[in-house]
This record gives C-alpha cells, structure tokens and sequence, in this order.
C-alpha cells in the first residue's frame, strides 16, 4: 500500500501543485468576486419563562465581507445570511444587567463564504416580565373658550400594567388623551391607553390590558343673562280725530339668557303685534313676548307682557307770533312743534296738550325771513320747559298791503 502510494510521487505532487496553481489562477481571474454587506442581526434560545430583551432595537446589524462565484453575485441578499445570538448564554441571575454575547454570522446558501464580520458580539438585557395594576387618568387638554363641560366618565378607573420588572417600576398610571372640539359636541369615544411615568412621558415595552377606555364628556356652551327692556310693537291707526297718547308696559323689561355672542346684539324685546285700527279708548293687551335668535327667558321670567295704549281725542299746537309790524304778516315755516315740559307728576297728569301754545317774538323785525326761538308760556307754578324741538323756526315777515286810492266822486 505504502509502496502504491509513493510510486511516481514527482508527478503526484507536481498535479497537485498545478491544481492549485490553476484554482488560485481562476478565483484571481475573475471567477469570485467579494463583497459586503449588512444582515439584521436576530436572537434564539429565548430563556424559559417570562424573559423579555429589553434592548431589541438596539441590536442592530453587521457588516459580512463574503465571497461568492461571479455569476451568482446578483442573487445574494441579506436573507443569504443569518446573524443571531444565543440567549440561552444570558446570565439569568443578573435580570436586565447589560451582557456581551457572541454574534454567530453564516451564509444560509451554497457557493457564499463568510470571510470577515465588522463585529463579533452585541450587548444585550434581558429582564423577567411581571404584572401590576395602575390607575387611569384622563388629559382633556385646554377647553374652548365659550364652553364648559361635566365632570368626565371613564369605562374603567384601573387597568393591567405588564412588561420587564425594571421598566414596570417606572409606570405611574395610563394616561388617556382627548380633546374637546371647538363646535361643543359632546365626547363619547373610546380612547388609547399610555403608560407613562410619574411625569407624563411614555414608558416603552408596556402592555396594558384593556388598551383602551371610553370617555364621555358632556359638553356645553356658556350662558350668561342680561336684563333688556320689553318694546311693545304697535300697527294701524286709532279711530278718526283720536291720537295715541301714551304706551305702558308691564313688566317693563325681562332678563334673558344665552352665548355672550347672542346677547351682545340684543337692546330690548318686542310683543307680539298690537292693532290700533279704529280705536276711540284707552285698552290693555295681553300679548307673547318675541324672543331674538339664541336667546331664551331666565328661569321665573313671564312669556307675555300687558300692554296698556291711551288713546285720547287728538289735538294739535299751533306756534304765533307778535309784536310783528301792524299790517304785516307773520308765517312761521312750521305748524307744529315738539315741547317737553318736567314738574310734579300730579301737575303733568293734569295737563292739557291744547293749552301749550309756542310763541316766538317779532318785535322790532322788518319784512324778510327771520330764524327765531320760540318759548311757551303760561304754565303752571313748578311746570318747566325742558326743550322745545325745533330750538328755532323760519319767520317770514311780509310788507302791509297798500291800500286802494279812494275815487274821486263825479260832480
């Protein structure tokens, strides 16, 4: 056997020496090519029970520098390979403590070589899982300006907290975030749970169970009041030769309520149309108050409003003058003035409209328009004129007519 074995060794080693010559000849003639790449790097031999890698993100990937056959360059991806660490290689006596582990890096297909890696461990934290109850809060925001709401209630006040023991530790409670729309709806949602800390910021890796809580939030504009003064609306004419004399309400205003917005425009409340035609008499109407766009009666205030209308026989003033020359006439422009008058109100009751005459005084004033005051006079002790509208009128003065010459008699 021996003797077959070394029989023309020259030659045996000088094929093998050109084998190899060959080999190396092809791969650097352009047979192989390499090349890198990077490959996510996964985990296996997950510990038994309730183990939880705290870090997953952080894993990361590595680089492979791999060679493989030119023509099957194209088809190699980062599923050719596998890159993993074996957790069963944690020290599980020292939970969520920070541990380097090998990183074990392979091509998964034939005709690839995983010649280099850019690393060769990757540090990881596993952590036991437990359990606790934590308590829900609500975060409504900032309510709208012009709204207010009820208290909020809530689906449930306690959920289930579960993740790593040293992340648990941070979970203060589950926050629930609403916001409350502008237009005044009410809320009535289910709303996603966060784990967050004692400040409010979100603590990764936590399952809460249930993960959602409905919240109903009843919602409502605010009103105000505001106090206004009843108008009684008055159509048609009283009878022929009488005149309204005067309108009484009561009660004479009403408070109402509504958005701030609403009330802003409102100056007062009108009734319920009242008819004038033909009246002779004095009349009292009970009529429905009209109430404007967004507003409504505060609680205890009257639906109608009696209406007393005075009508009495009409009469008019009529404005003189005097003093003007003899012979003249004197036309003021107007026939009719306004005079406000104040005094004790038994002397007002008692005053008779006819028996006020404004007079303006023409004395010393040649023909041609004049602007003058006029004044009423004769009334009665503690009776004084507030005003008199016009203030002034147009007096137009005319020259006396001459008279006709007498005829001369006919002998």
């Amino acid at each position: 056997m021996i003797r077959f074995l070394v029989r023309n060794w020259h030659l045996k080693l000088g094929a093998a020496a050109l084998a190899t010559v060959l080999y190396t000849g092809l791969v650097f003639s352009g047979s192989f090519t390499t090349d890198t790449i990077a490959v996510p790097i996964t985990t296996t031999g997950q510990p038994a029970g309730n183990w939880f890698l705290l870090n997953t993100t952080q894993l990361g990937s590595v680089e492979l520098h791999y060679r493989v056959a030119t023509d099957a360059a194209r088809e190699i991806t980062p599923d050719s390979f596998v890159a993993s660490v074996d957790l069963s290689k944690y020290d599980l006596e020292q939970p969520g403590q920070p541990q380097s582990l090998r990183i074990d890096a392979r091509s998964i297909i034939d005709g690839v070589t995983v010649l280099d890696q850019d690393r060769n461990e990757v540090t990881v934290a596993l952590d036991q899982v437990t359990a606790k109850n934590i308590p829900v809060r609500l975060d409504r925001g900032e309510v709208p300006a012009g709204l207010e709401i009820d208290d909020p209630q809530l689906g449930v006040r306690e959920v289930q907290a579960r993740g790593p023991k040293s992340l648990l530790g941070q979970v203060d409670h589950a926050l629930a975030r609403v916001r409350i729309d502008p237009s005044g709806i009410d809320f009535d949602h289910p709303v996603d749970l966060l784990a967050v800390d004692v400040d409010g910021k979100p603590v990764e890796s936590i399952d809460l169970n249930p993960a959602t809580v409905t919240v109903k939030i009843n919602v409502r504009t605010i009103e105000t009041s505001k106090s206004v003064p009843i108008r009684g609306v008055l159509q048609g004419a009283p009878a022929n030769g009488y005149a309204l004399a005067g309108v009484r309400v009561e009660p004479a205003g009403v408070s109402l309520r509504g958005i701030p917005a609403a009330l802003t425009g409102i100056v007062d409340v009108a009734t319920a149309p009242i008819n004038l035609e033909n009246l002779n008499a004095t009349q009292t109407f009970k009529v429905a108050l009209v109430l404007p766009d967004g507003a409504t009666l505060s609680a205890g205030e009257p639906t109608t409003a009696s209406v007393t209308v005075t009508i009495a026989p009409a009469t008019g003033t009529r404005t003189f003058c005097r003093g003007a020359p003899a012979g003249s006439s004197c036309l003021p422009d107007v026939e009719q003035l306004a005079v406000t008058v104040s005094g004790p109100t038994t002397l007002l009751a008692g005053l008779d409209p006819a028996q006020i005459t404004p007079v303006v005084d023409a004395s010393g004033l040649g023909p041609g328009q004049h602007q003058l005051n006029p004044a009423v006079g004769g009334l009665a002790p503690g009776v004084q004129v507030v005003s008199i509208v016009p203030a002034s009128v147009t007096v137009t003065i005319s020259s006396p007519s001459t008279p006709a010459p007498t005829p001369t008699p006919a002998p």
